[in-house]
């Protein structure tokens, strides 16, 4: 496969995977000579018609356009906000997301119309190996020391949206 910068490669299926039809998005402004991906994870419908979908777009700087459906993804509407560096997503109903670039949290309450951002007390930077949260103020983030041969691992947890963060298992 060659893939053509500022192209997305999203299809869909409405009966159970027999064929699949080519999905247009909106570009964002820029986009044309990017590099786009979807990663595993960057695309969820978290009810049976509203989801999120994050595409990562790589070029002279590397920045996340975050697309919302409400109509089980036949249709995808480009939000106003391009997240610089984004990595990890977690969409958690079909008005919260959070995003987390490598130094902030982004928190959206209202489908990704607007989004704040949080600033923690400890930026992760490489050690970052993932993260889950339950609602916008409840979450982990799992890190990996990247000097250790083993990759220890540790879990760290925030009750306060990403603020302030404390070690569960160090």
């Amino acid at each position: 496969v060659i893939y053509s910068p500022g192209t997305i490669y999203l299809h869909r299926t409405d009966d159970g995977g027999r064929t699949w039809s080519p999905v247009d998005l909106e570009l964002p402004a820029g986009a044309q000579n990017s590099e786009l991906g979807i990663d595993k994870d960057q695309m969820q419908l978290v009810t049976d018609s509203d989801g999120f979908l994050a595409v990562r777009m790589a070029g002279d700087s590397t920045r996340t356009a975050v697309y919302v459906t409400h109509d089980a993804g036949r249709t995808w509407t480009l939000t106003q906000t391009l997240i610089p560096n984004a990595g990890a997503s977690d969409f958690l109903s079909a008005q919260e997301a959070v995003i987390y670039n490598g130094q902030q949290f982004y928190v959206t309450h209202d489908a990704a119309a607007t989004w704040s951002t949080v600033s923690p007390d400890i930026v992760f930077g490489d050690a970052f190996a993932g993260m889950d949260f339950v609602n916008t103020n409840a979450g982990w983030i799992i890190t990996v020391d990247l000097n250790d041969p083993e990759n220890h691992r540790s879990l760290y947890r925030t009750g306060d949206g990403g603020v302030t963060w404390s070690a569960v298992l160090p």
